[in-house]
């Protein structure tokens, strides 16, 4: 029975040292890299068409100009391009009760573009640039905005007209227009630059 407790005793402290001796052992630092990889999915270049303010207005047999409110709207340009783009606006030939020759001689419309700001969750840091003078509509397309290459990435928005001062939109009723409803749409799109 004395020989089986000795064996025990010489076999714990034999691996004691051998425990002891990795514990004591420098350790060296391993590394190993993995890589993240994905693919980016170009979207799309879009805008939103703001709504206008409905107005009316009182015939008095000369030529009257009355102004509304543009609300407010965005362009985002989603492509991943930077390629930059422009934002025109074309209005229809104006009409009341459906019928252009009822709108009177001369009838027009000029926006006066207002400047956007970035979006909260924009982190880019230019975006598109208005046009400085009011902008007579017509059924050609004019430019109002632009984003030069490198510029006008994410979300931008174009904010309503304050409360209180000059609206955007100006509207001139030609004297000789006719009672009844008027109408014209107002087309916004945003576009590559071309070529």
């Amino acid at each position: 029975m004395s020989r089986f407790s000795i064996s025990r005793v010489v076999r714990i402290p034999a691996g004691l040292a051998v425990l002891c001796a990795f514990a004591t052992a420098p350790m060296v630092a391993r590394a190993d890299d993995t890589d993240a990889t994905g693919t980016l999915t170009a979207g799309a270049l879009s805008n939103t068409a703001p709504g206008i303010t409905p107005f009316s207005l009182y015939l008095s047999g000369q030529t009257e100009s009355i102004t509304t409110n543009v609300n407010a709207w965005n362009v985002t340009d989603a492509t991943g391009s930077n390629d930059g783009y422009s934002v025109t606006v074309a209005a229809s030939n104006p009409t009341v009760n459906g019928v252009a020759a009822d709108a009177g001689t001369g009838a027009t419309l000029t926006l006066s573009p207002t400047t956007a700001t970035a979006n909260p969750d924009n982190p880019a840091p230019t975006g598109p640039v208005a046009v400085t003078s009011p902008v007579l509509l017509s059924t050609t397309p004019a430019t109002i905005d632009t984003a030069a290459p490198g510029t006008g990435q994410g979300e931008w928005d174009f904010p309503a007209d304050p409360v209180g001062v000059t609206q955007s939109l100006l509207i001139v009723i030609p004297g000789d227009a006719s009672a009844g409803d008027y109408s014209s749409t107002l087309t916004f799109t945003a576009a590559a630059p071309a070529g």
